[in-house]
């Protein structure tokens, strides 16, 4: 099974909030490591969780915060193929999210993945297109 990361999720993994997603992120990044499911996330997410710390924290400490994630068994996705742009100009022209979460959708459109979040913005995609979401509070 395949899997991409929300901005949310890493969020919420990292903060370690209990009751708020982390034990399911948790979970998953298990099963990563151990092989049986893959785990993704743009680049375009994992920007919007890092420039959240540098606001919030600083530069210093969002350094900090950000360094194990790049251990973590997720792949990057950096390379914004014909596809994925088309998908993300889609998901943003026809419903109300940010620029962040049509390029989550996008992602998760072409690599046929399941989007793991808890923001609403999403409930469109899911209910409109089938998106798969795991949601995690």
């Amino acid at each position: 099974m395949t899997y991409i990361f929300d901005a949310c999720a890493l969020i919420a993994y990292l903060n370690e909030e209990k009751g708020e997603g982390f034990e399911k992120v948790d979970e998953l990044l298990s099963r990563a490591e151990a092989g049986e499911i893959t785990i993704y996330m743009n680049i375009v997410n994992l920007v919007e969780v890092y420039y959240g710390y540098i606001h919030d924290c600083g530069v210093t400490i969002a350094d900090e915060i950000m360094r194990p994630v790049f251990g973590f068994p997720m792949k990057i996705v950096s390379n914004i193929t014909d596809d994925i742009y088309r998908e993300t100009a889609r998901f943003k022209g026809i419903y109300p999210m940010s620029f962040a979460d049509a390029f989550l959708c996008g992602t998760a459109k072409s690599l046929s993945a399941t989007i793991v979040t808890k923001d609403g913005e999403i409930a469109g995609p899911e209910g409109e297109e089938g998106l798969p979401v795991l949601w995690i509070m």
